[in-house]
């Protein structure tokens, strides 16, 4: 999964590189034919993966961000030795 994590990380180096050159109406009118087809062939299924990917981590980080009430490990303030 490193491998995969790695990949990850340098895709999304290389999109944002890629989205800092143009506009997305600059790249509609600059980009290559070719280039074009693959993007709109393959955005649904990257967009889809990527979306759900990105649903689960939110759910997972506002899962995180909730107080524990009522646990022990709450710490109210207040008390001070």
């Amino acid at each position: 999964m490193e491998d995969a994590s790695e990949r990850l990380l340098r895709a999304l180096e290389a999109w944002e590189s890629a989205v800092e050159l143009a506009t997305p109406d600059e790249a509609r009118d600059a980009f290559d034919e070719a280039s074009l087809q693959v993007f709109w062939q393959r955005w649904p299924h990257v967009s889809s993966w990527g979306g759900a990917v990105w649903r689960r981590l939110n759910e997972d980080l506002a899962d995180a961000a909730k107080p524990l009430a009522d646990s022990e490990h709450h710490e109210v303030g207040g008390e001070g030795g």
